[in-house]
């Protein structure tokens, strides 16, 4: 089994990034999901209700010198700014989690606004997060729950087999490692793998939602429902919910050992 794609999404809901290599650290691969599109009351706003943020670029082009753009129109222009541990530090909740990020600049607030069609702002986590999840003991990003998602790309074929029209992406379910070799579904039944030199330990699979129905190329949602309404009929558990791809965190990344390349190899552990 090999590592074949490394995908880090900057902005929650925005659009991904694809690496070559990336560093893991306890909240997950470096500078993944370290801003928040926040509405009224600090409440974070995702693509699952305005699908049009998956064409949003944000891009780190030196250490702490961020660039947000559109991919589609670029007449919208680009906004830059730097990130500032001395900011502003506001409330945010995403899900259940309520803590503090930090405010970028009045001019990508503006810019995000106008993009999503109500007023937003962007917020910064910070270079640690302060959010704390109890169910793993430890920070987290601004991931929905969990650091880290891998995915395989032999189960995705298995869904498109089973799907009418059979043409899903990798990008629709925004897995931060993919992986090939292994075979559809197998990932049922890991509990902990090794991907070049960092151990993960596998929590839970991935429940999935309307989001996956969004087309990251368009960012629309597609008329057809799927792939949610084929993951219903093929992926339900017990607990009710659909699900694809699984849950990571990292274990004990050792200092100069933890970065992952594309192409390494992948081990089941147990």
């Amino acid at each position: 089994m090999r590592l074949t794609h490394l995908w880090r999404y900057p902005m929650k809901s925005g659009a991904g990034e694809a690496l070559a290599s990336a560093v893991v650290g306890e909240e997950g691969l470096e500078q993944d999901r370290r801003f928040v599109v926040v509405a009224a009351r600090g409440k974070f706003v995702t693509a699952r209700t305005h699908p049009q943020l998956q064409r949003l670029s944000l891009r780190e082009q030196a250490a702490g010198h961020w660039q947000l753009a559109h991919l589609d129109r670029p007449e919208y222009g680009e906004i830059a700014f730097a990130t500032d541990l001395q900011a502003e530090r506001l409330d945010i909740q995403v899900w259940a989690d309520q803590f503090t990020a930090l405010s970028v600049s009045d001019e990508a607030d503006a810019w995000l606004s106008e993009q999503v069609g109500m007023p937003v702002r962007l917020l910064w986590l910070g270079e640690q997060s302060t959010r704390y999840r109890e169910v793993i003991d430890q920070r987290v990003s601004a991931a929905d729950a969990f650091p880290l998602l891998l995915a395989s790309e032999s189960s995705l074929a298995a869904l498109n087999t089973d799907t009418p029209t059979a043409d899903h992406g990798m990008n629709q379910f925004r897995p931060n490692l993919v992986i090939s070799g292994a075979e559809a579904w197998a990932e049922d039944h890991w509990k902990e793998v090794r991907v070049g030199e960092v151990r993960f330990r596998l929590v839970s699979s991935c429940t999935r939602c309307a989001m996956v129905n969004v087309d990251p190329a368009t960012g629309l949602k597609r008329d057809d429902k799927e792939p949610l309404t084929t993951l219903a009929r093929v992926r339900r558990f017990e607990d009710g919910q659909v699900h694809f791809g699984y849950n990571l965190v990292a274990l004990d990344p050792t200092e100069g050992r933890n970065t992952l390349h594309v192409g390494d190899d992948v081990e089941v552990m147990a």
